[in-house]
């Protein structure tokens, strides 16, 4: 059994306070070299501020770093500062036609791209839950409660965004749309047959590069959470689905995850490529370290995915 690589740290899409590089922030940088910085409205004062923020995170490393952002628009917006209040998913599906829809994703893909990043997760593919009462931290982030809607809509947002040169990221696979509980806060089992919930993803699976993976347990297939599933990650998404590309976990510092370290571990061996840690600077450590205790192979397949990944969408940008 080998050592694992010096590079485990690309394993993971950190999370970072602020929004400059200080001594701090600069100090885990180079101690976790992280793969991927996620960015928040934390680190969101202008677009000035942000371009040169995402400018300075691609000159801190001999590689480049996948920068991303939840950029669904509407309720999650982390652009706010620069864009302002945006239309909601509602307002955009009011006419019935996708020329708004479409209009729009350029434009979010156009200001992403201009800011220097890289992925935008979203959209969101999961079917809205029809109990209106039940708030699954999903209301207003959906583009449909069927399948065919789903892919009409949401599958418009995808292309129109990734023509300007933006990557996508659905989520949550295999779908919360039946879950009644927040996976921020706790983890929501989903009794459902998600059949109708992955056709979106198996309609696009071709095509895509990134999906990340929520925290929803799923008894048909698992007692553990999707993202830390290898009956979900490896047998239905890559096996069942012939999904090739990166597979990300959702944030695992969410309320959805108990054992923190011990999840890392399990994400990885169910065969997830990029682990999100979003906020926390110890957890990141943690995860750092609890990465390094596993062998080299254990990470082989993924780093391929990583590299191809970055050979199709990361090397010709400037």
């Amino acid at each position: 059994m080998s050592k694992p690589s010096a590079h485990i740290g690309q394993h993971l899409f950190i999370g970072l306070t602020g929004t400059t590089l200080t001594p701090a922030t600069r100090k885990l940088l180079h101690t976790v070299q992280p793969g991927g910085v996620i960015l928040f409205a934390r680190n969101v004062e202008s677009a000035g501020q942000l371009r040169n923020f995402c400018g300075a995170l691609r000159r801190e490393f001999p590689f480049r770093p996948i920068i991303g952002i939840d950029q669904e628009n509407g309720r999650v917006n982390r652009l706010r500062e620069i864009t302002g209040e945006l239309p909601t998913i509602s307002e955009l599906k009011a006419t019935g036609s996708l020329e708004p829809v479409e209009d729009f994703a350029r434009a979010t893909g156009r200001w992403l791209h201009q800011l220097r990043i890289d992925v935008n997760f979203a959209p969101v593919l999961d079917l809205e839950l029809f109990d209106e009462k039940t708030d699954n931290a999903l209301r207003g982030r959906c583009w449909g409660r069927t399948a065919d809607e789903v892919i009409r809509w949401a599958g418009t947002f995808l292309d129109a965004m990734e023509r300007e040169g933006v990557t996508a990221c659905p989520k949550h696979f295999p779908g919360l749309g039946g879950a009644t509980l927040d996976s921020h806060e706790k983890l929501p089992t989903i009794h459902r047959d998600v059949t109708e919930d992955i056709t979106p993803y198996r309609h696009f699976i071709k095509r895509l590069t990134m999906i990340m993976v929520g925290h929803g347990r799923y008894p048909a297939f698992d007692t553990k959470p999707a993202s830390l599933s290898p009956a979900i990650i490896t047998g239905l998404l890559r096996r069942q689905l012939g999904f090739t590309g990166l597979v990300l976990t959702d944030d695992l510092e969410m309320g959805a995850i108990g054992d923190f370290e011990g999840a890392v571990v399990e994400a990885v061996q169910a065969g997830a490529d990029m682990l999100l840690v979003c906020h926390t600077p110890e957890k990141i450590y943690a995860a750092h370290e609890a990465l390094a205790k596993l062998p080299a192979e254990q990470f082989a397949e993924s780093r391929q995915r990583i590299q191809q990944f970055h050979d199709e969408w990361i090397g010709h940008k400037d």
